[in-house]
Protein backbone atom coordinates (compact mmCIF):
# COMPACT_ATOMS: atom_id res chain seq x y z
CA UNK A 1 0.00 0.00 0.00
CA UNK A 2 1.47 3.42 -0.46
CA UNK A 3 1.31 5.86 1.93
CA UNK A 4 2.71 9.01 0.15
CA UNK A 5 0.54 11.82 0.58
CA UNK A 6 -0.01 14.30 -2.48
CA UNK A 7 0.36 17.97 -1.45
CA UNK A 8 -1.76 19.94 -4.08
CA UNK A 9 -0.55 23.82 -3.82
CA UNK A 10 -4.56 25.97 -3.85
CA UNK A 11 -4.99 29.34 -5.11
CA UNK A 12 -5.38 31.35 -1.87
CA UNK A 13 -9.06 32.37 -1.33
CA UNK A 14 -10.84 36.04 -1.92
CA UNK A 15 -10.02 36.99 1.97
CA UNK A 16 -6.02 36.10 1.52
CA UNK A 17 -6.00 37.77 -1.53
CA UNK A 18 -7.54 40.80 0.10
CA UNK A 19 -4.78 40.65 2.87
CA UNK A 20 -2.20 40.06 0.91
CA UNK A 21 -2.97 43.07 -1.30
CA UNK A 22 -3.24 45.11 1.40
CA UNK A 23 -0.41 43.96 3.66
CA UNK A 24 -1.74 42.03 5.85
CA UNK A 25 -4.83 42.42 9.04
CA UNK A 26 -4.72 45.68 10.30
CA UNK A 27 -2.78 47.50 6.96
CA UNK A 28 -6.16 45.95 5.39
CA UNK A 29 -8.84 47.00 7.87
CA UNK A 30 -7.04 50.62 8.39
CA UNK A 31 -7.58 51.12 4.34
CA UNK A 32 -11.08 49.75 4.29
CA UNK A 33 -11.94 51.59 7.06
CA UNK A 34 -13.41 48.39 8.91
CA UNK A 35 -13.00 47.39 12.38
CA UNK A 36 -10.06 44.84 12.27
CA UNK A 37 -12.62 42.11 13.97
CA UNK A 38 -14.66 42.68 10.72
CA UNK A 39 -11.86 41.86 8.69
CA UNK A 40 -10.37 39.00 10.79
CA UNK A 41 -13.89 37.19 10.19
CA UNK A 42 -13.47 37.28 6.55
CA UNK A 43 -9.73 36.23 6.82
CA UNK A 44 -11.26 33.35 9.18
CA UNK A 45 -13.83 32.41 6.80
CA UNK A 46 -11.68 32.81 3.52
CA UNK A 47 -14.58 34.67 1.91
CA UNK A 48 -14.94 38.29 2.00
CA UNK A 49 -18.98 39.43 1.73
CA UNK A 50 -20.60 40.47 -1.65
CA UNK A 51 -21.57 43.69 -0.89
CA UNK A 52 -18.08 44.57 0.11
CA UNK A 53 -16.70 43.77 -3.41
CA UNK A 54 -17.10 46.64 -4.92
CA UNK A 55 -15.34 48.79 -2.32
CA UNK A 56 -12.54 46.29 -1.54
CA UNK A 57 -11.62 47.05 -5.64
CA UNK A 58 -12.14 50.61 -5.27
CA UNK A 59 -9.71 51.22 -2.61
CA UNK A 60 -7.62 48.80 -3.59
CA UNK A 61 -7.07 51.11 -7.12
CA UNK A 62 -6.79 54.19 -5.23
CA UNK A 63 -4.20 52.68 -3.76
CA UNK A 64 -2.17 51.30 -6.59
CA UNK A 65 -3.35 47.81 -6.33
CA UNK A 66 -4.69 45.83 -8.35
CA UNK A 67 -7.91 43.70 -7.44
CA UNK A 68 -10.48 42.66 -9.43
CA UNK A 69 -13.89 40.75 -9.22
CA UNK A 70 -11.66 37.50 -10.72
CA UNK A 71 -10.21 38.08 -7.23
CA UNK A 72 -13.42 37.41 -5.72
CA UNK A 73 -15.09 35.03 -7.96
CA UNK A 74 -12.95 33.08 -10.20
CA UNK A 75 -13.84 33.07 -13.91
CA UNK A 76 -15.78 36.21 -13.49
CA UNK A 77 -14.71 39.32 -16.09
CA UNK A 78 -13.48 42.89 -14.28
Amino acid sequence: MDTQQTTETAEPGPAAKVLETFGGLTKTARALNKPVTTVQGWKDRGQVPPEHWREIIAVAEANGKTLTLDDFVPGVAA
